[in-house]
């Protein structure tokens, strides 16, 4: 009886010490996503900021449930880098942390702009947008 009692105890007490895998999307609360069609033709590049003032009427998606928000985020974490090119923007994702703090990633069919870098676009990331 004793030696089962150190068993339960020495396995209560690995468990704890454990360390918790962190979901991909664990800080962030919500994510909007503001997109037009991929391959709207346009005269010139639409920069990141101009988005709004080209497209004043973009479709709208809201990403509230965590396992959608963590398919979003693993997506986002698994970008790879390229050299430094402005995207032709067709599409911002907003990502609100618990803290409410935003980041902005400015998705262009080619590349995208996320934390001051160039990305690749994963065909993935723009399959979720349209759906």
């Amino acid at each position: 009886m004793k030696r089962i009692s150190i068993l339960l105890l020495a396995i209560v007490a690995l468990g704890a010490c454990q360390t918790k895998v962190k979901s991909p999307g664990e800080d962030v609360s919500s994510i909007t996503i503001k997109y037009t069609e991929l391959d709207r033709p346009t005269m010139f590049r639409i920069a990141c900021d101009r988005f709004d003032k080209y497209f004043p009427k973009p479709y709208t998606l809201n990403v509230v449930s965590k396992p959608a928000i963590d398919s979003v985020m693993a997506v986002l974490n698994t970008l790879e880098r390229m050299e430094d090119e402005e995207p032709d923007v067709r599409a911002k994702i907003l990502i609100t942390d618990k803290s409410n703090k935003t980041d902005t990633v400015c998705v262009g069919v080619a590349s995208l702009r996320y934390k001051q870098a160039t990305y690749k676009t994963p065909e993935k990331l723009l399959v979720m947008i349209h759906q």
